[in-house]
């Protein structure tokens, strides 16, 4: 067979190809054609039209179909922290993996490491070292001596270390306490930098709090001029003038050096190097002591310093002598006690590297050398424990769906196009007839439809059978229409939810985005932690004070200079000290709010995703105003601890001399005499501050006694005689301005109103300093830029009249002005794509007309099966049976028997039906095939169909539906109730986007503090204490010092302020949180609502004590480690030493010792039981008081009593017999409210737990929902199983499984018996056969299975030339077959490049993807 006979075959068989021709059982009924050749043309011509529109669109429509750029979210369950990892890094822009866990502890997945500064974890931090340090008579060494101040030195490095060890336990326990919140699973990478920011920030705020504490508290040491017991700032001496005058004389430490250079402890700061030296300076001498200057041949201890107070020396210390073995063998030899401890001082010595790193830069790190952070990524990986992950990409043809959509597009495009080219031939005929003028008829459409019939039956052709062919035909239609049109409609109208994502979206873009799409558009910042400073400045403007010429060092020592050296109560005489003070204040608030803000800018904010720009400025305007709330708190809290203390414990402050004026500076000498035998000694005592009235010496109001004591501030006379006359005249009140107890009382208590233009005040002090000292004239014309104050309410917030502690109050600020810049914020984000969803009809046009032929051929052939059948049913069931005549005498069967019988009768009907079934005519069979024959491959071919079409359906279908679908359900603004409803259905699985992300945790939450009953109890009343110690003699001193009269006003001020503080903190607690955000992108279920709230809240009760309970340690480490000496005398006393007359004899100090010898020299915490002690001539009476404590001082005592009196009838008879007080004490109540804490517990237990009873915590959901106000719900779920999807499946493959396999079943038929007679004529002998044609049957000859056929005889020749044929088939349809599968593949293969180029486009390029949630076929 050669090239040339083949194509002439096939040209052949192509011309003479005909799919038109009329079934057996149809005919036609056209009567304008008669003549056959022209339906024979007609029918090659509809063939020849019809292969080509099929071949054409088929490949058009399957090959748009690859093409077309639809998305699908793949959601893939059962996570691994390796799938994570690889999907993180494919799908990074699209990936979505919800924890079931968004809330994991920290302490489950960090593990912090530190490493502390050698020194305290080494031997110079025990206790037993630092007592072997310890003098009971430092006091007698010269200030510069190191053994003067080593043991306080050491106690406040050793009580740092425990500070900072504490601190550090503390955030570790705050950062275990605390929850990481996780939404979202996140990478590795970004829990490690999430994690590291707000360790970094708990950190930054614990050292910047102690910093700013220890700030403020040199401040006010050195502006109030606290005493030292050491006398490195401050010493007593006693100037006899005779045997028996002598009184006390202080004086102030100063620093020269070479003696060119003075400064004065209170005025300057300095430290000097530590020394010591063998010489001792006499015991007595006082001048010597005056000022700090190293003795000749003295050893220094390196990297030790002396200063004003031991606070100040140690924290200018480098601590270079513990690296040193010849220094520590120093220490040795001056501190004999060292030498006693078992311990080997080669291996003691600090062995790391030394840096020259001062100990107040230790202290700012609280000693932390390193520390790191590490994450377990795999427990919280754990914790988080995704149950799926969603990620969208491109969807990829997978076979099922190519093969299902090959096959339903045949199905639909042979019914669409055989209808198409026949009337569209038919319509060219008719054209073509109708120019001819022999053919006169006119086409009535109107009859046509009338007539048509496409359920003809040749075999039965009566009136009746035509006329229900008609009317199956008409329902037919109807039905077809009708299935068209609704899924035409369904499929039109159907919509999804589509996410479209942009890259690389501007601002612009983003803003016109965010108006449309606000609650859908989601974008994820490239750079998720962005530092503060990136987007927001600030510009402090502080009150003008600050910058005027008033706090310059030539004013304050102009006034310095103006002192009135004979009146003791003018104002010049210590305005230098309150100017000096409101100078440091000023320095110290701009060195705060400085620190506070490179704090505040330093930290990081964290921006999983883009914000707007009304939620960025109401989360950062809500992040300002708490950092203003609390950088003003913590300044202002710390401010009440220290003058609470002071308050309380009475501090010695040291006084600047003016003249020989000495009844002012808190001193005096007591001579008691011995009334058995008159002997008489003498004792230098201290006396409580007090406020002098004006017109006379004496003092009006004790600071022991009221807080508040205070007078107008005067200038007195300068020109008024003292010599002639001892009265003072008055010549002016300095408007606002006020004399308290100390210097920073004073300041605090008064205004600025004298120092602004419009006062009358102003110009009369410039006057009277001119006066008093010549040089300030030309101070004030030359370097001074004293100009007065401008009061402008636009610029300042302060009238002339607020008070100057309302102004240290705001720390001086007058505005923050903050800057934000959401551009700024914007570029840092730098999003990487924006995505947003948006609801869209499911297909497009092109995929309408696609779904639409892929299903009519499912319909058409369910509608031609079930039609005909439906109309019979019904006209059989409408048409009323005759009644068959009674047969007599009926015999009844069994209820058994006739099942059996219809069981048997229904196999046998069954087994007859499939035997003979027949679904194929004897054209489907070829026109060379007789009937007999023909019959009996039909019945082959239709078995063979039923097994390839149930076959064929069940894989594809079960292939097809095993594919799981994401099915996104959404509800538009739903209401709570219904939202409730929606969560009862759905549970978690139900998503809310909020509309507002940030909402303040006041709208939904509500905390109520319950104190301890004393705290809202007489016993803290201010009227009542004054009342109570009315009738105690105002001199304190008058009374034994272990009276408790002498305590009891301070106890009870201690406790009003603890009350009052704990208020404070725990209102500041609760403040701060209800201000602050409660961000949530998606509404938080009920559960974790609530279990996020009380963690929260629990964390924030748990903060609230530690701030307050360390600042009190802090403030009584430092004072006791500076040996601050209270007036009380409780603590130290000053010794009266031998005497000479006319010299100045050096007064040292002696501490005082409590039960077990406690000294307090070596602590504060020394105690003895508090008692009322009443003196008679000869005896003693000692009352106890139940739970009361007396010690070193009022506040270390008091912290260690307890408020048993309070609860006890007689104990507090007691207090009332013993202060006179006439009216009778109820105590505290036992039944009415229950209380926590026993009345043993201590006040200390107390201060830790803030006096607080209980929290009253109040959570409103629905509160917080209607904040969150979320405007779309969604539940999306993976199904495995949709009714629609089923049954369009089936109908598109059924359709044209149907159609495919009627067309081959037979052909396979027919090859498979050719194959078999080919086979069986080559192993066995050919007879002769006779054939007899009779018109009935056929009979032969064959002896062996010969196959009938007519009785004709064919030549060899015709049995080769079908041979031939029949091969030449094979090979057509062999190559056709082949063709197609090319084409097919290189459409698949093409499609899925340029879906590769499309997608490198759409990653390089602004370009818009279009994202579907569910594939395109699951939505079918």
């Amino acid at each position: 067979m050669n090239l040339k006979t083949l194509l002439k075959w096939i040209y052949t068989k192509g011309s003479n190809y005909n799919l038109f021709m009329l079934e057996e059982h149809d005919y036609n009924d056209d009567d304008d054609i008669k003549d056959p050749a022209i339906i024979l043309k007609h029918q090659k011509n509809k063939t020849r039209l019809y292969v080509i529109l099929l071949a054409v669109c088929l490949y058009v429509l399957f090959y748009v179909t690859l093409i077309r750029r639809e998305y699908e979210t793949v959601v893939i369950s059962r996570i691994t922290s390796d799938i994570f990892k690889k999907l993180s890094s494919e799908h990074i822009e699209t990936l979505s993996c919800p924890c079931r866990r968004s809330i994991i502890s920290y302490e489950n997945f960090v593990f912090n490491n530190l490493t502390m500064h050698p020194i305290c974890s080494s031997v110079f931090v025990d206790k037993q070292w630092i007592e072997g340090l310890y003098f009971a008579n430092a006091s007698l060494y010269a200030s510069w001596d190191f053994r003067t101040t080593a043991f306080s030195q050491f106690e406040l490095l050793s009580k740092f270390c425990s500070l900072s060890n504490e601190t550090i336990f503390q955030i570790q326990t705050d950062i275990n306490n605390i929850n990481f919140i996780s939404i979202e699973l996140q990478s590795e990478a970004q829990v490690q930098l999430g994690v590291d920011g707000f360790i970094d920030i708990q950190k930054n705020n614990a050292f910047d709090r102690i910093k700013s504490f220890l700030n403020y508290l040199n401040t006010t040491i050195q502006g109030n001029l606290l005493a030292s017991a050491l006398g490195t700032n401050w010493i007593v001496g006693i100037r006899y003038e005779t045997q028996n005058i002598f009184y006390p004389y202080p004086s102030i430490v100063a620093y020269t050096f070479n003696y060119s250079s003075m400064q004065k402890c209170g005025e300057n700061n300095f430290v000097a190097p530590a020394t010591l030296n063998s010489l001792l300076v006499g015991p007595t001498d006082y001048n010597p002591r005056i000022m700090i200057i190293g003795v000749l041949n003295s050893a220094i201890v390196n990297g030790f310093f002396t200063a004003c107070t031991p606070l100040e020396a140690i924290l200018e210390s480098t601590l270079h002598c513990l690296y040193e073995t010849e220094c520590i063998q120093l220490l040795l030899n001056y501190f004999p006690k060292l030498n006693q401890m078992n311990f080997n001082w080669n291996n003691s010595v600090l062995t790391s590297k030394h840096q020259n790193i001062s100990v107040i830069n230790h202290l700012n790190t609280l000693f932390i050398e390193n520390w790191s952070t590490k994450i377990n990524y795999s427990t919280y990986f754990h914790q988080c424990s995704p149950s799926m992950c969603t990620y969208t990409t491109r969807n990829r043809v997978n076979l099922s769906i190519a093969i299902t959509l090959f096959i339903s597009l045949y199905g639909g495009l042979i019914i669409i196009l055989r209808f198409v080219a026949s009337y569209f031939i038919d319509i060219l005929s008719k054209l073509k007839d109708h120019s001819n003028p022999q053919n006169t008829q006119t086409f009535s459409s109107i009859q046509a439809m009338k007539q048509l019939n496409l359920f003809k039956n040749i075999h039965d052709r009566t009136g009746a059978s035509i006329r229900q062919q008609r009317i199956i035909t008409r329902i037919y239609l109807i039905f077809l229409f009708g299935s068209i049109s609704i899924l035409l409609l369904f499929t039109t109208l159907s919509n999804e939810i589509t996410t479209i994502t942009i890259s690389n979206p501007s601002i612009i873009i983003y803003k016109s985005l965010e108006n449309i799409y606000s609650t859908t558009l989601r974008c994820p910042c490239s750079n998720k932690t962005i530092s503060h400073q990136t987007f927001m400045s600030f510009s402090p403007t502080f009150h003008q004070i600050c910058s005027s010429g008033f706090i310059d060092d030539a004013w304050i020592k102009m006034l310095k200079s103006s002192r009135n050296y004979y009146v003791s109560n003018d104002w010049s005489n210590k305005a230098n000290q309150q100017f000096q003070l409101l100078s440091d204040l000023c320095r110290l608030a701009n060195r705060t709010i400085i620190d506070a803000i490179d704090r505040f800018l330093s930290q990081v904010f964290i921006a999983s995703s883009i914000m707007n720009e009304m939620d960025f400025n109401k989360q950062l305007n809500s992040s300002i105003n708490q950092f203003y709330q609390s950088t003003l708190y913590h300044f202002e809290f710390q401010k009440n601890i220290i003058e609470l203390i002071m308050q309380v414990d009475q501090l010695y402050a040291g006084i600047f001399i003016i003249g020989s004026d000495y009844s002012n500076i808190g001193l005096i000498v007591n001579v008691i005499t011995n009334e058995t035998n008159n002997d008489t000694t003498s004792q230098i005592q201290l006396i409580s501050a007090g406020i002098q009235n004006i017109d006379s010496t004496s003092v009006e109001c004790v600071c022991a006694i009221d807080p508040s004591c205070q007078n107008p501030a005067v200038i007195y006379d300068p020109y008024f005689d003292f010599e002639w006359n001892n009265d003072v005249n008055l010549i002016y009140n300095i408007s606002g301005w006020m004399q308290g107890c100390l210097a920073i009382d004073s300041l605090l208590l008064s205004t600025l109103q004298c120092l602004y233009v419009d006062s009358d005040c102003f110009p009369r002090i410039l006057n009277y300093l001119a006066i008093r000292n010549l040089v300030s004239i030309s101070l004030l014309s030359s370097s001074l830029r004293i100009q007065p104050l401008v009061y402008e309410s636009a610029v300042s917030r302060f009238p002339p009249d607020t008070s100057v502690s309302l102004i240290v109050k705001e720390l001086m600020m007058e505005q923050w002005n903050p800057s934000l810049s959401y551009q700024h914020f914007y570029e840092s984000c730098a999003p990487i794509y924006c995505s947003y969803s948006q609801t869209v009809r499911k297909e497009s046009f092109i995929g309408v007309i696609i779904k639409l032929v892929s299903m009519i051929g499912g319909i058409v052939v369910s509608l031609r099966m079930l039609i005909p059948h439906l109309v019979k049913f019904i006209s059989r069931v409408s048409t009323k049976p005759k009644e068959n005549p009674k047969q007599p005498e009926q015999i009844e069967r069994s209820c058994i028997d006739r099942l059996k019988m219809m069981v048997q009768n229904l196999i046998k009907v069954l087994r007859t039906t499939f035997v003979e079934l027949n679904i194929f005519t004897t054209r489907d069979l070829g026109s060379d095939v007789d009937r007999v024959t023909a019959k009996r491959y039909g019945r082959w071919a239709t078995r063979l169909y039923i097994l390839l079409f149930l076959s064929g359906l069940t894989i594809l279908m079960f292939y097809t539906l095993i594919q799981t679908h994401t099915l996104t359900k959404t509800f538009a603004k739903p209401s709570f109730t219904y939202f409730n409803h929606l969560t009862k259905i759905y549970g978690d699985e139900l998503k809310c986007s909020c509309s507002k992300i940030a909402s303040t945790y006041d709208q939904f939450v509500r905390i109520e503090p319950v104190f301890h009953l004393v705290c809202t109890s007489p016993f803290v009343s201010e009227q009542w204490r004054l009342y109570l110690v009315s009738g105690l003699v105002p001199n304190l001193t008058v009374y034994e010092q272990r009276d408790y009269r002498r305590f009891l006003s301070a106890h009870l001020q201690y406790l009003q302020g603890l009350c009052q503080l704990s208020q404070q903190a725990v209102n500041n607690s609760i403040s701060e949180f209800l201000t602050s955000l409660l961000v949530t992108v998606e509404l938080l279920s009920r559960i974790n609502f609530q279990n996020r709230l009380v963690i929260s809240i629990e964390q924030s009760k748990s903060n609230a004590p530690v701030l307050f309970s360390r600042l009190l340690y802090l403030t009584q480490l430092i004072f006791h480690g500076n040996a601050f000496i209270s007036t009380y005398g409780t603590d130290f006393t000053y010794l009266l030493t031998n005497y000479e007359v006319d010299f100045d004899v050096y007064s040292p100090t002696e501490a005082v010792i409590y039960d077990n010898e406690c000294s307090c020299g070596m602590s504060s915490n020394c105690t003895t039981q508090a008692t009322f002690i009443e003196t008679n001539s000869s005896t003693s009476t000692k009352l106890s008081v139940k739970g009361m404590k007396m010690g070193c001082i009022p506040s270390e005592s008091f912290r260690l009593s307890t408020l048993e009196c309070f609860y006890d009838q007689s104990c507090l008879d007691l207090i009332q017999q013993y202060t006179n007080y006439p009216n009778s004490l109820t105590p505290l109540s036992t039944t009415t409210n229950f209380s926590r804490f026993p009345q043993n517990t201590t006040i200390s237990e107390l201060i830790n737990h803030l006096f607080i009873e209980k929290w009253s915590t109040e959570m409103n959901y629905s509160s917080y929902y209607e904040q969150c106000l979320p405007s779309l719900c969604s539940y999306t779920s993976i199904e495995k199983f949709n009714l629609l999807y089923t049954i369009t499946v089936i109908l598109g493959i059924q359709g044209g499984l149907t159609i495919v396999l009627k067309w081959i079943c037979p052909k396979l038929v027919r090859v498979g018996s050719k194959i078999y007679y080919h086979r069986k004529k080559r192993i066995t002998p050919v007879h002769s056969t006779v054939c007899i044609e009779i018109p009935s049957t056929a009979i032969t000859n064959t002896t062996w299975n010969c196959v009938i056929e007519p009785m004709n005889i064919r030549p060899q020749n015709n049995v080769m030339l079908r041979s031939q044929s029949f091969f030449k088939m094979v090979f057509v349809i062999g190559l056709l077959i082949c063709i197609l599968i090319g084409i097919i593949m290189f459409s698949i293969y093409y499609a899925q490049q340029d879906s590769t180029t499309d997608m490198s486009v759409i990653n390089n390029s602004n370009t818009t993807i279009y994202t579907t949630i569910a594939t395109s076929w699951s939505s079918s």
